[in-house]
């Protein structure tokens, strides 16, 4: 997806982009995240003096893998996206640490990776398949989501363990 950028600024008006970037090499070898569908982009770019701004909107359907019972689910994840960057000359060697708009000198932008960070960085760290998910059971590993197991899940602290075996004596 490339922005030219001199025809960006001589044609002084926003400049509307949409379609799709493939996202399955990215995700290649991840157990976690599986696209279904390429990334849909809906961007606009526009010139306003030494800077361009890209804004719109991403979109991706996705497979999860949820991060207490460990099932795959299917979610579409949307978010805003929005990039600077600030157009140098090729004799100006000073970038300053500031400025959080990406320098370019060249005349093309490849606006991919920027998309393809901005969807990522947006994928929910410790994804769920719902909010009230009671995922997997620490002892026998069942899902408690489709049934419950029979295991104790009263847990005694080891160190106080012998009281409890002392408080049964009592009571005999």
């Amino acid at each position: 997806m490339l922005l030219k950028v001199q025809e960006l600024v001589a044609a002084g008006q926003p400049l509307d982009l949409q379609g799709t970037l493939d996202m399955s090499d990215l995700f290649q070898n991840n157990s976690e995240y599986s696209p279904l569908s390429p990334m849909k982009f809906d961007v606009t770019a526009q010139a306003v003096g030494d800077r361009i701004l890209v804004s719109g909107q991403l979109s991706c359907d996705i497979r999860l893998q949820c991060s207490r019972c460990l099932e795959k689910f299917d979610e579409t994840i949307s978010v805003p996206f929005e990039e600077q960057f600030r157009i140098i000359e090729d004799s100006e060697t000073e970038v300053s640490e500031n400025d959080d708009a990406v320098p370019v000198s060249e005349e093309r932008i490849d606006l991919s990776p920027y998309l393809l960070e901005g969807l990522v960085v947006q994928l929910p760290y410790a994804p769920l398949c719902s909010e009230d998910c009671k995922g997997l059971c620490l002892d026998c590993g069942k899902n408690l989501n489709e049934q419950s197991c029979g295991c104790n899940t009263e847990k005694i602290d080891p160190r106080m363990a012998a009281l409890q075996d002392w408080f049964k004596s009592q009571k005999e």
